[in-house]
């Protein structure tokens, strides 16, 4: 069985944390790279509530995976719906947050975050709005959330666990990353974080205030990525009730895998994000 323990044990947090720590340290020394990363950081994470779509859906398909052993009629003893709905937790936030009373898509609410950083920094500084580029790399990275979460791949075990550990990867290091980010903004740039929290900025057909994306996310406000990672956890211990003994062990497997693939790509993120800001 999985525990948060057992796959915190697979990569080495404190060089995470390292890493995250370096790309926003050096990324908060001018508003241009302060931009650059958001905007980079906004692109990767916002294929992630997609994904998660995903995984609840091949999760749901796959009624010969998930039997229940102690229902005698077969005919109603599948249970892969009931697996799914706790990955489907994070999904229904990432397309509307529960917080707040209208439709907010966490995708709006990084754009509002984004929009309204760059019109804070504006206000005071000549801002080119070259520096939202998306290089190849994160091209490379945004294709591979996908593949992560289980696109293409065949509704079966193997490809369900494997996609499952991803998620909870992205779940459980997200949460690191925003009550990071959220740490540095709050102490270098406390004026970008009122103006943020003080006002809205149309996306689409609605306002969304500035700062909700960050403080939904962080833990240091709703936590939200937390108890998705939590969901997640109970969804993958319903799973193994209602999967044969004999295949535990080699699902246990594929769920790591998932895991260090999703640990493989957030290195690869920061590690060519601290490039490219030290390089412009």
């Amino acid at each position: 069985m999985i525990t948060r323990t057992t796959l915190e044990e697979q990569v080495d947090m404190t060089q995470i944390d390292k890493e995250i720590t370096a790309v926003i340290s050096a990324s908060i020394t001018t508003p241009e790279k302060l931009l650059s990363f958001i905007h980079r950081y906004i692109s990767w994470n916002g294929y992630f509530g997609s994904g998660v779509a995903t995984l609840a859906g091949k999760v749901g398909r796959s009624r010969s995976v998930f039997i229940d052993p102690d229902e005698p009629l077969l005919a109603v003893a599948d249970r892969s719906v009931l697996v799914a709905s706790y990955v489907f937790d994070a999904a229904r936030d990432e397309f509307n947050d529960k917080s707040t009373p209208w439709r907010d898509t966490h995708r709006c609410l990084a754009q509002a975050f984004l929009k309204g950083s760059h019109t804070f920094f504006v206000q005071k500084h000549d801002i080119n709005n070259n520096i939202y580029t998306s290089p190849f790399w994160l091209k490379g990275l945004n294709t591979r959330v996908a593949q992560g979460y289980g696109a293409h791949s065949p509704d079966e075990a193997m490809h369900i666990f494997h996609a499952m550990g991803y998620h909870l990867g992205s779940e459980l290091l997200a949460d690191k990353e925003f009550s990071l980010i959220d740490d540095f903004l709050q102490k270098r740039f406390p004026e970008l974080i009122t103006f943020l929290h003080e006002h809205a900025f149309l996306i689409g057909d609605k306002e969304h205030n500035g700062y909700t994306w960050l403080h939904t996310h962080s833990g240091h406000g709703n936590a939200v990525e937390a108890d998705h990672f939590a969901y997640a956890m109970r969804g993958i211990d319903l799973s193994y009730h209602y999967l044969p003994k004999s295949q535990e062990k080699e699902m246990t497997y594929h769920l790591i895998e998932g895991f260090l693939l999703f640990a493989r790509d957030h290195q690869e993120f920061f590690t060519r994000m601290l490039e490219d800001i030290h390089n412009e």
